[in-house]
This record gives C-alpha cells, structure tokens and sequence, in this order.
C-alpha cells in the first residue's frame, strides 16, 4: 500500500506539472477487479496527452506492464499493475464518464498528496 501511494503521489504530481486537468483518483482495492487504483486526467488535445504520457514513462520508477491508445491519445491507458492510469481528452472524457461509474470509490487525492509532507 505505501509503495503504491508513493507512485500515485508521483503519478499525480507528474501530471498536474504538465498541467493535466481535474486529476482524480479511484480507490478500488475492495472491489473484485485486478487492480486497485484508477488515476484519471483530462487532457487538452493529443499533443498534451502525450506529453502527459512521456512525462510518466520517465517520471515513474517503472514501466507501464501494458498501454492502450498511445497512438490515438484520445483515451490511454497506461497499466503499472495496482495503479491504471487513464488520461483522456476532454470529448472523450465526457462521453465515457469514468468518474460516474466508480462515483462511490472517488478519493481525495489531496489526501494522498498530504501524506508525503
């Protein structure tokens, strides 16, 4: 559990740096699915999800097991096994709605950002 915080800790500030927009963190390690924390940021357009994307392969102290839609950046999702990181442009953050889906799992990163100082 605290390594995982540690990497949703860097996770969040890595792309609240690069100015990922309304960062949320989903804490599903009670619910019957292989991973226990979903990190989902906006992003304005394709060149800033990848940015987003480049700053956590080299920010992050591992490599995603597994990415989706890097090619397209509309939706990617970046794997690191406990922790899934999701970042979507802003259309297709609408549309999906990911945060309505787990409304009940919506932690307050800021509590988890606090917890380093």
């Amino acid at each position: 559990m605290t390594d995982d915080r540690s990497m949703i800790r860097e996770a969040i500030r890595l792309i609240e740096d690069r100015k990922g927009e309304d960062v949320v963190l989903i804490d599903l390690s009670d619910v019957s699915i292989p991973t226990s924390y979903f990190v989902v940021a906006g992003a304005d357009n394709p060149v800033h999800a990848k940015a987003l994307i480049n700053a956590l392969r080299q920010g992050l102290p591992v490599k995603p097991t597994r990415s989706e839609g890097v090619s397209e950046r509309k939706w990617v999702v970046l794997d690191y096994g406990d922790i899934v990181v999701h970042i979507l442009e802003k259309d297709a953050r609408e549309f999906y709605d990911i945060e309505s889906l787990w409304a009940d799992h919506i932690v307050d990163s800021g509590i988890v950002l606090a917890e380093s100082t």
